[in-house]
């Protein structure tokens, strides 16, 4: 009966929160309208077996962009691999927003599950998945990365509590991992994360075997976190951030509530002129003020009290932190919250919060038989949410010409993403070649003739490899313009031997002076940083096999408490 309950579920959620995520001939636009070319991108490096990808070596006029160097990866490996399988970008970017509301639904049930009945659980995650602001984060901003963070968040919290207690090598392995994922799905709520999961572990029992799990996890994601700390100033992405106004962006109570409009703009100051919803949901507060009463009615019978203290804490300590009245936090956390950019973002924690206390629900034991009542409410917020997750459709033919060209991939799309521009380059001359609806940027023709080398003298250049990763040409110029924004990233060979530029042009392109005839080569290779990233999450995934693998090590392992 309840396998049969569940899977009605699961059609119903497909049915009316999952409907516009199914492949089909349309897609829908949103802001952060980039993630099609960074799948495009990230799958190109997967077919040149870039791994892990770093660069978009297509961005910014084709002179390379470390975007993926610092922008966390796991919802691209998702994406990316969808699309390897054979879904178009469109298709892909769906079926993963839709994987991560089906795998946080599942989880979000079977987390709940451990602590309460089938049904109290059951709505629990069915506010969890269907609240407007999960539509907000798909249908309006896009943000596959804040999505998929929400998505694993209940299935993290499940597998640690599982951990404490199982002496299962297959349970280990699996928290250690999607606490990885789950540390490289969004980089600015993982960070948040970190000091969450951290005191979740250490209300548990058997502390050791999940703080060595976090450990393990950190260790394997060490190819993202190293470069993206110890690179950040091959970028101008702190400067940028550091220009947001954070207190610019906070929310007043009322709009966790409701919405004066359901619009597809974006966030501004005060509390009456966003273009975007806030909204928790009301079936969301409204289950979990119901929640929070009963548990307070049978409070002496909970087991797991400090759990139940520490998300409703959680709770309302990330409603704060989204409103004006915690501004004056702003002043002794600057360096922090400038990084997080919106207020806003804790709406992810307290969404999380809202549905963990409502699956809560306490039914007095002589009723627990009209538990099953609990199904109509389960069903109704699914029909009754469904109206946010939806939007105007365009075809995939529009949305391909606006979002994947060739023009939009090379010359458009790293102006949104701007803070990832290489220092070497002047981020004011790199702006004035923006292209303009009016046409008025600044023309640099060595920038759309297709050649990777440009003569100062008019010498002739003959491209001999062009490609994304590798290029060469050969010339009898006597000085030469390398299109590329560099960085240590870029091995340049003059003739087969070692070049390191000292000379730049404003948009950090090497001017080489050459004598005679010359073949210059480019090739994109990995830092030392990032190479030592990449052996030190190779040597951790491989120290977790064997923990799991060799017998007597997991026997310590899974004594530890």
């Amino acid at each position: 009966m309840k396998k049969i309950i569940i899977l009605a579920t699961l059609f119903i959620l497909f049915l009316t929160v999952g409907r516009n995520l199914l492949p089909g001939k349309t897609m829908f636009d949103f802001h952060d309208e980039t993630q099609a070319a960074r799948i495009q991108q990230f799958t190109l490096n997967l077919r040149n077996l870039q791994i892990p990808p770093r660069i978009a070596p297509q961005f910014s006029f084709d002179l390379g962009y470390p975007v993926f160097n610092y922008y966390a990866p796991f919802p691209y490996w998702v994406t990316s691999a969808i699309h390897l399988a054979g879904f178009d970008i469109a298709d892909s970017t769906k079926i993963s927003f839709l994987f991560a509301i089906v795998i946080g639904f599942i989880f979000m049930f079977l987390f709940l599950n451990l602590f309460n009945g089938f049904f109290p659980s059951l709505l629990g995650a069915a506010l969890y998945s269907t609240s407007p602001w999960l539509a907000v984060e798909i249908f309006i901003r896009g943000n596959l990365g804040e999505v998929w963070f929400m998505g694993l968040m209940p299935l993290v919290f499940y597998l640690i509590y599982k951990n404490r207690k199982y002496s299962s090598p297959l349970i280990f392995l699996m928290t250690t991992l999607f606490l990885g994922f789950i540390l490289t799905s969004h980089n600015i709520l993982s960070l948040i994360f970190l000091p969450v999961v951290f005191i979740y572990i250490l209300l548990l029992e058997n502390k050791l075997k999940n703080l060595l799990s976090l450990f393990l996890a950190f260790a394997i994601s060490s190819y993202f976190f190293i470069p993206a700390v110890l690179e950040i100033g091959f970028t101008q992405a702190m400067t940028i951030a550091k220009n947001t106004s954070y207190t610019s962006h906070f929310l007043c109570l009322s709009q966790i509530w409701t919405t004066p409009s359901w619009g597809y703009g974006g966030s501004t100051p005060g509390c009456t002129d966003d273009g975007m919803s806030f909204m928790l949901g009301k079936p969301q507060i409204l289950f979990f003020l119901v929640g929070l009463t009963t548990l307070f009615a049978y409070l002496k019978r909970i087991e797991y009290f400090r759990l139940i203290l520490f998300f409703g804490l959680g709770t309302f300590l990330a409603i704060f932190l989204t409103l004006y009245q915690s501004s004056f936090l702003f002043g002794f956390f600057k360096p922090i919250f400038s990084l997080f950019q919106f207020p806003w973002r804790f709406l992810s924690f307290a969404l999380f919060g809202l549905a963990f206390i409502a699956g809560q629900l306490q039914i007095p034991t002589k009723y627990k038989k009209l538990a099953l009542i609990l199904i109509i409410p389960v069903f109704a917020v699914f029909f009754y949410n469904a109206k946010f997750f939806t939007k105007l459709m365009l075809s995939k033919e529009k949305y391909n010409l606006e979002f994947l060209s060739n023009v939009y991939i090379s010359q458009r799309v790293a102006y949104k993403v701007s803070e990832y521009l290489p220092s070497a380059a002047s981020y004011k001359s790199w702006l004035e070649l923006e292209p303009q609806k009016n046409s008025q940027e600044i023309k640099d023709p060595t920038l759309v003739d297709y050649n990777f080398v440009s003569a100062f003298d008019g010498g002739s250049i003959k491209t001999i490899k062009n490609e994304p990763f590798v290029k060469q040409a050969e010339t009898k110029s006597k000085k030469i313009l390398v299109d590329i924004h560099y960085l240590p990233y870029w091995k340049i060979l003059i003739n087969g031997n070692d070049y390191i530029p000292t000379v730049f042009d404003k948009l950090g392109r090497p001017i080489i002076d050459l004598v005679g005839k010359s073949v210059i080569t480019v090739k994109y290779q990995q830092t030392p940083v990032e190479v030592f990233s990449n052996i030190f999450t190779t040597l951790s995934f491989a120290l977790l096999l064997a923990m799991v693998v060799i017998k007597p090590i997991w026997i310590k392992i899974k004594s530890l408490k």
